[in-house]
């Protein structure tokens, strides 16, 4: 290895661990603004208004398609662009993205607005759900939704450069007004137009904020060539795999909120909303985390198989050992977590819910890595083929559990098809990118940190919490539970071979970091003190 390929590695690595990072500090502003306006909100316009809220979303969900292709299209071309020091192609990128983000986006919530309501008297079973006048909350939603593409465009654009500095300070902003304008306007008005206008009055100012961050890369004056075309192409040849398999996985997730609405009343679509709330601030934790991968694998397309393959393999670990050791004490502490959070009568109704939804999260962390790797690669048929599978077990097992068990299989089917999911992704893992991925390195990077954390989690939830009576001891319980499921995975890990090469090649990867970072900084720091 030449010298300036260990300072390219050794950069590569420092980038890695900082942009997680940034990342996880935007996570944690999103955390802080998504869990601090439910218990309010609940309280102020009460469970039913709130499900029906849930509903009116979770219609306007396939909308949200618009921003999270373009945007992830964006990121992979951008990111290969800038790899290779074609800013001015990186430019055009985002730019052509902006503008099919705006025509897409006019045209769908035109659309929303038109057949919304439609849709939702067509789902629901609850004659006081169809008794309101509909146009208004979708109205309101699809303002917020429109607004909210434009935000995921922006954000893949500071993500395909990889600067999630910026995107740490957009998250921050998007957090401050999330909190102020949602519980403000459903004080001032404790309706579901209300809520609904606080919801999409938070999304608007939050477009603004990424405006503000990405300003100076959009400011820049160059006007798209002759490789315009190409470019678009790009993003739509990206996409139109990606956009499927986006569907789908929108749908399969939706799924439960659709069915529960058909059966059962608005209220118990409130409790779902609450439990899913918590599930998916833990799970968008992993996400946050494993999202650097994008960019990452988006620039190594060009090395070696076994290169891209050790990493695979570390990256993999690293998701899965995340997921488990974030996700598990929140399904073991759930019933605490629900009475603290929005009371005892939600949380005595909701919390094995929450534990089933929490576990689906968990499991689900498998297929991080491989679909941010397939995306990178360009196998967006396989991650389609993957994600319809999904999807289709989804619809199929939620419509049985629920119409055969009633409202308490709720999560079940997504959780059934999730793990299903995930035995597909490492046999797909295994004979469509790496050939040599054999049993003992599934259990070491993937199948084994994901069995620990499921398994604690069942055993711990049987336990009595009855001494957790506020934040402070619930936050040392989930301490606790944190480093018992981390000692046990790193335990399970030093069991196999590949699992305790993934360990020695982490310690190095955060030694030489620390290394590379810190101790430069110390030298010259003690020169400049000895006056050398």
């Amino acid at each position: 290895m030449t010298k300036s390929q260990a300072g390219g590695r050794a950069e590569a690595r420092s980038s890695l661990l900082g942009n997680s990072g940034w990342n996880m500090a935007a996570f944690i502003f999103t955390l802080v603004a998504n869990l601090a306006t439910v218990p309010f909100v609940v309280r102020w316009i009460g469970l039913h208004d709130f499900g029906n809220a849930g509903i009116v979303i979770a219609v306007t969900a396939p909308l949200t398609l618009i921003g999270t292709v373009l945007g992830q299209a964006t990121v992979r071309e951008t990111s290969t662009r800038t790899g290779r020091g074609d800013y001015s192609a990186a430019f055009h990128v985002a730019a052509i993205a902006l503008k099919v983000c705006l025509i897409a986006s006019a045209i769908g919530c035109a659309a929303l607005v038109l057949i919304g309501p439609w849709i939702m008297r067509s789902l629901t079973s609850d004659e006081a759900s169809n008794s309101h006048n509909l146009a208004i909350p979708f109205l309101i939603a699809a303002t917020g939704i429109f607004a909210q593409q434009f935000s995921l465009v922006l954000q893949a654009i500071s993500v395909g450069r990889q600067n999630f500095k910026n995107v740490a300070k957009a998250s921050a902003w998007s957090s401050f007004v999330t909190i102020f304008v949602t519980l403000g306007c459903t004080w001032y008005l404790p309706t579901l137009n209300g809520y609904l206008s606080g919801f999409s009055g938070s999304l608007v100012l939050s477009a603004v904020g990424w405006l503000l961050v990405t300003r100076q890369i959009l400011r820049r004056h160059e006007h798209p060539g002759p490789r315009a075309g190409d470019e678009l192409n790009a993003l739509l040849h990206f996409g139109k795999w990606q956009g499927l398999s986006q569907l789908a996985g929108i749908f399969g997730n939706q799924m439960d909120r659709y069915v529960l609405a058909s059966l059962a009343p608005a209220a118990l679509v409130g409790q779902y909303n609450i439990c899913n709330r918590v599930q998916e601030a833990g799970y968008i934790a992993t996400i946050r985390a494993c999202e650097v991968l994008f960019p990452r694998f988006g620039s190594m397309s060009a090395s070696s198989e076994s290169e891209r393959f050790d990493f695979f393999l570390s990256s993999s670990w690293v998701n899965a050992a995340f997921g488990a050791i974030m996700l598990s004490p929140i399904a073991i502490l759930s019933r605490p977590l629900l009475t603290l959070w929005v009371g005892m009568e939600t949380a005595e109704a909701a919390g094995y819910l929450l534990q089933i939804l929490i576990l689906g999260g968990l499991i689900g962390c498998s297929y991080n890595v491989f679909f941010y790797y397939a995306a990178s690669m360009g196998k967006n048929a396989v991650v389609t083929m993957v994600s319809l599978a999904y999807s289709i077990m989804t619809v199929i097992f939620s419509i049985v559990f629920i119409g055969y068990f009633g409202p308490i299989a709720a999560g079940s089917g997504l959780l059934a098809a999730t793990i299903i999911r995930s035995g597909l992704t490492l046999a797909v893992i295994r004979y469509r990118f790496f050939t040599a991925f054999n049993a003992e390195q599934m259990f070491a990077s993937t199948i084994g940190p994901t069995a620990v954390g499921a398994l604690l989690s069942v055993a711990f939830y049987q336990m009595e919490f009855q001494w957790i009576d506020n934040w402070f001891l619930l936050a040392l319980a989930y301490i606790l539970f944190f480093g018992i499921v981390g000692m046990a995975i790193v335990l399970t890990a030093m069991s196999s071979k590949t699992g305790r090469i993934i360990l020695w090649r982490i310690c190095r990867s955060v030694r030489s970091t620390i290394i590379d970072r810190h101790l430069p900084r110390l030298h010259g720091l003690t020169k400049h003190k000895r006056g050398l």
